[in-house]
């Protein structure tokens, strides 16, 4: 069994970006608490503010082609040259616009400054070209050099932040610091797709290929248009609703959340190609890996979850200021969100796997509607107002999302119902009950359910074999 798992294509992929990924993170959190001792939580809020802007900016200017990108060189290698290179002029294009209308937007409801303003478009410019060369290799199913290149720029991040005197941390020297550490992370990223000679076929004219990307990546783009509520713009309601502190918060916990983010959306990433290559080649095979996986993958999520947000305050509280302190609540409650939106993506995933982009978009539709003004009001209260606002909207959604996708694809996902009342159950233990008991009482309520998972796994693998 072991070795049938381990020579798995996508459990190989998975275990690459996963693997890279925790890395990584664990670097990252580090250095955020060395930036955290130096930073006042309004100047880290600010940080942290600019960086969502950018990302806000670079999330747009994607135009959703991302997943088409990944998917076309995964059924065809030989046309990534040409979606590589114009995907990069047509972002690029996209970002100047997009900078135009972010500058309007800030002369009307936001406070940035020049150099502030500047250091948003940048950050969005120089990671555009890195997410399009990272997205070629994942096309390609080589999912191992991308991994290692981050690994060792997050490495190379760690050591400048650690060796540099705390004098010279202030915002602008790590904006400045990060964006020239990119580019050059750019650059290699580029040189290795030409060495293992993954640029492959050639570059149409750029009107015809865009077309043709933006064709069919609408779907996408409308799509996270009508996410940016709940997705982007949490920043923007705390910017308008509360105060920079808060901010510092609620992205202080994105970060503290940031690994099991991670390994859920890796986890997507890997089996996106493999599962669109899989629903033309044979349907029968995608129905059993559907129906059989899906259940895994939330059984993994509602594990991460629920040990994350029971040793949470031991992990977190004694490490970062006190002045921090309140992110480490957020965080608890924040990490469940992203086992919901988890488990929406992979519904997205299948449906953009089986060509049926429009009906993500309808769903963004009906869960924008549904969740903005939660979100919007729940800011009012702070980060952990937001965050529980988050959570309750995204779970009562969970019960229309459902329906469509059995409607949709007729798929039965093997023990669905067990899975959601464990996920209850899991996140009422570790959230409510487990802040009143010792870290003894702790590690024991935490190996039991690692056991009790544990059998429910190889039972079920037994089984499955046997028949």
């Amino acid at each position: 069994m072991i070795k049938k798992i381990f020579q798995n294509k996508v459990f190989q992929n998975f275990s690459y970006l996963t693997f890279g990924s925790i890395l990584s993170q664990v670097i990252g959190l580090l250095t955020v608490l060395k930036i955290t001792k130096i930073l006042h939580p309004d100047d880290y809020g600010l940080y942290t503010f600019l960086i969502a802007q950018g990302t806000l900016l670079l999330t747009i200017g994607d135009l959703g082609i991302r997943n088409i990108v990944i998917r076309s060189i995964a059924r065809d290698p030989y046309r990534s040259k040409d979606l590589i290179y114009n995907g990069a002029i047509l972002r690029t294009l996209a970002l100047l616009v997009l900078a135009a209308i972010y500058l309007l937007y800030n002369q009307l409801l936001g406070n940035l400054h020049g150099q502030e303003l500047l250091f948003v478009l940048l950050f969005a410019l120089v990671s555009c070209f890195g997410k399009l060369f990272e997205t070629a290799f994942l096309g390609h199913q080589k999912m191992l050099p991308p991994s290692v290149i981050n690994l060792a720029f997050s490495f190379i991040w760690f050591l400048l932040i650690f060796s540099l005197p705390g004098y010279y941390m202030d915002v602008p020297f790590l904006f400045y610091s990060f964006l020239a550490l990119n580019v050059i992370k750019n650059l290699v990223f580029q040189i290795t797709l030409h060495k293992q000679g993954l640029i492959m076929g050639k570059m149409k004219g750029f009107v015809s290929s865009s077309y043709s990307l933006l064709k069919e990546s609408w779907p996408y783009l409308a799509l996270v248009l009508v996410m940016l509520p709940y997705t982007k713009f949490t920043n923007n309601f705390l910017d308008i609703n509360s105060t920079r502190e808060e901010i510092g918060y609620f992205n202080l916990s994105e970060r503290l959340t940031g690994p099991i983010s991670f390994v859920l959306d890796f986890g997507l990433v890997a089996i996106f190609p493999n599962l669109s290559a899989l629903w033309v080649s044979n349907k029968s095979k995608f129905k059993n890996f559907v129906s059989l996986g899906f259940k895994y993958y939330m059984l993994l999520g509602m594990l991460l979850c629920f040990l994350f947000t029971l040793f949470a305050k031991e992990l977190f509280g004694i490490i970062f200021p006190e002045s921090y302190l309140p992110a480490v609540v957020v965080c608890q409650l924040q990490v469940w969100y992203l086992f919901l939106t988890s488990v929406d993506s992979l519904i997205g995933t299948i449906f953009g796997a089986t060509n049926n982009e429009k009906k993500i978009l309808r769903l963004g539709i009906v869960n924008s509607l549904f969740s903005t003004p939660i979100l919007f009001i729940s800011s009012q209260y702070g980060a952990l107002g937001l965050a529980s606002g988050m959570v309750f909207s995204f779970s009562i959604f969970q019960f229309y999302l459902w329906y469509v996708f059995r409607k949709t694809l007729h798929f039965k996902i093997e023990d669905k119902g067990l899975m959601w009342v464990s996920a209850a159950v899991l996140f009422g233990l570790s959230y409510f009950v487990a802040g009143n008991i010792s870290l003894s009482y702790k590690l024991l309520v935490g190996a039991l359910v690692l056991i009790l998972t544990g059998m429910y796994f190889f039972r079920n693998y037994t089984l499955a074999k046997s028949i």
